[in-house]
């Protein structure tokens, strides 16, 4: 991690992948696919750039077996490697046809926006969309190598920079209240053109999750931690059509998902009035859009992988910086009419 990281992929490439293809949203790779190949050909027999259209919408399988047909062609076998070049979206793409192409080949992950520099490289989650909801289709598959650089950010769009801030409040949240403090401390540099004095709160964050994926790397228990605000932002992305991004949504799905924290945990309506402040400090929404009633998300909380029968399962916290452990679940029932009244009074404050 840090600025120039992306030029050191000749110390950390293995010997053995002869063969690379660069897998990247076409935006980001008309960006930077040109440095990254001129960077690649001295240490690989064959390089192929592989873009796909930008967007969730073309986070489909018709997009990965679009891909995966190129594969073949270029003939990257067994022992190539495939380097996933862009945001959440082309982590999630090119990581999961890493973990099924050939039955499982090496993988680089660049990440260029802030949400997945902050999020989305780490961990190994990869996944597709459906029309029934978010990333339902997916494997675990670990990066061989995940090189964070800065330097990309001076391309991201500013709608984009703050999807990436949602992830990070979502991790001070979730681990370390300390880190909350600095982004609220900050919030006036955060919000404007990407933040440049240190490297603080990337660093902190890729250590709160790879400490956290380290103890549970398949989610069957602590990893549902960073879930918090998940189950509403997912739902809520998908029944906005998109309008809404992750990170608003996710931002939105952390008060809601917060709301329903004051009824069932230790969590105070003080502390949730403070993730408030700080969400519009950032320049993040803090009350749900008028013209989404609740029951327009019921057909993607229907199919959220953490629901059980009629009610969901939340990651919920019990104070800025702690989670609920409940009995080593790591995440709480909630009845689904407490999820609407949450929405609710979200919506009216």
């Amino acid at each position: 991690m840090g600025r120039g990281a992306r030029l050191s992929l000749a110390r950390h490439w293995a010997p053995g992948w002869t063969r690379v293809a660069v897998i990247g949203d076409a935006t980001v790779m008309d960006l930077h696919g040109a440095e990254l190949a001129q960077q690649l050909r001295p240490l690989a027999r064959a390089v192929t750039l592989i873009p796909f259209p930008p967007g969730e919408a073309h986070k489909t399988r018709a997009t990965k077996e679009q891909i995966e047909d190129r594969l073949l062609e270029e003939k990257l076998d067994r022992q190539g490697c495939i380097v996933a070049l862009g945001g959440g979206i082309s982590l999630d793409m090119a990581g999961f046809v890493a973990a099924t192409y050939m039955r499982g080949v090496a993988c680089v992950n660049l990440p260029t926006s802030l949400l997945a520099q902050v999020d989305a490289c780490i961990g190994g989650k990869t996944g597709l969309n459906t029309e029934r909801g978010k990333n339902l289709i997916g494997a675990v598959h670990q990066p061989d190598l995940v090189l964070v650089d800065p330097h990309y950010l001076d391309t991201l769009p500013r709608a984009q920079w703050a999807c990436g801030l949602a992830e990070m409040v979502k991790h001070a949240m979730v681990a370390d209240e300390d880190l909350l403090g600095w982004i609220e401390a900050h919030a006036g540099e955060l919000v404007g053109p990407p933040y440049r004095s240190d490297h603080h709160p990337l660093l902190r964050c890729a250590r709160i999750k790879a400490e956290i994926v380290q103890q549970d790397e398949l989610e069957t228990g602590r990893r549902r931690l960073l879930n918090y605000g998940h189950t509403v932002g997912h739902a809520l992305e998908l029944a906005s059509g998109h309008s809404l991004d992750h990170g608003r949504s996710v931002a939105l799905g952390m008060l809601v998902e917060g709301r329903v924290a004051t009824t069932l945990t230790s969590f105070s309506v003080d502390e949730l009035e403070r993730l408030r402040r700080c969400l519009a400090r950032l320049d993040l929404p803090t009350r749900p859009p008028s013209e989404l009633p609740f029951d327009a998300l019921l057909p993607y909380l229907a199919l959220d992988k953490k629901r059980q029968g009629g009610s969901l399962r939340m990651a919920l916290p019990v104070r800025v910086g702690a989670m609920a452990a409940a009995h080593d679940t790591f995440a709480v029932t909630v009845p689904l009419e407490q999820a609407r009244q949450a929405w609710q009074d979200e919506a009216a404050s």
